[in-house]
């Protein structure tokens, strides 16, 4: 994900939030339902994070010869945990599901900076629609004369929707009321590993982009790794709930979580 960078993924990270890290608390034996309540209301217990895969498509516009702004479509799911795989591990009897979209700027070889607004949906198995977090930031450095990122790509954000009975602490308290909560929030942090692919964007990604941005592109879309990047992602979903109860972290990452900016009480 750039995602869920670019899910649920997606979907751990920061250094511009300023929350004290001693203020917050990574949970561990915390709780997904990831068909919600009734059903089978069975809660799979995540002892530390929730594997995210996912691929993401990104349109590079040249603003001179060495810089650019992009806009991005991922789509993500969260088949495990724990490092598991779907025969190990934790094994979802539902699967989440999550979609980025995001804007940005970047410099060949420099850095890739991800402006304030980007969306990441996390929806169930039947495509309804859990939680949606606005993203507050992001970066990433990226290779040596190249639009690729370099290694992993770091977002933040914050829940600004989220339907009750999917998401629980280690006590099992669900941590949807905190969202919206005055002097709280709940945030979303994705570090993902991110492999350029070769050969043709699919459809749902080029499809996801032309209903989120104008002007569109057109089908087929050949990546090139200049202009128009395919990309494959990787990372993880954390949760971090804060001391004392002035906010809670939703994450998705490779490198753990840390703390970007100072939640007004």
């Amino acid at each position: 994900m750039k995602f869920i960078k670019k899910s649920l993924a997606a979907i751990a990270v920061i250094s511009a939030l300023g929350v004290s890290a001693s203020a917050n608390a990574t949970l561990t034996n915390w709780y997904i339902d990831t068909d919600g309540p009734g059903l089978n209301d069975a809660k799979y217990l995540v002892q530390d994070y929730i594997d995210l895969i996912g691929t993401a498509y990104v349109h590079n516009t040249f603003t001179s010869a060495t810089t650019f702004t992009f806009n991005e479509s991922g789509l993500f799911q969260a088949p495990s945990a724990d490092g598991g795989t779907i025969s190990g591990g934790v094994d979802f009897t539902k699967i989440i599901n999550a979609s980025f979209i995001g804007t940005g700027t970047g410099t060949v070889g420099g850095l890739l900076t991800f402006n304030p607004g980007g969306t990441l949906t996390v929806k169930n198995s039947s495509s309804a629609t859990i939680a949606v977090f606005n993203l507050l930031s992001g970066d990433a450095n990226l290779a040596a004369g190249t639009v690729l990122p370099n290694g992993a790509v770091s977002l933040v954000f914050e829940a600004t929707s989220m339907l009750p009975g999917y998401f629980f602490d280690s006590s099992m308290t669900d941590i949807e009321p905190l969202v919206g909560t005055p002097g709280a929030a709940v945030l979303g942090f994705v570090t993902t590993n991110v492999i350029p692919r070769q050969g043709t964007v699919p459809t749902s990604l080029t499809g996801l982009y032309n209903a989120s941005f104008d002007p569109d592109v057109t089908d087929p879309v050949v990546a090139n790794d200049t202009t128009d990047l395919y990309l494959s992602n990787n990372g993880q979903f954390r949760m971090q709930v804060p001391e004392p109860a002035s906010l809670a972290l939703l994450g998705l990452g490779l490198v753990g979580l840390a703390s970007r900016r100072r939640i007004a009480k």
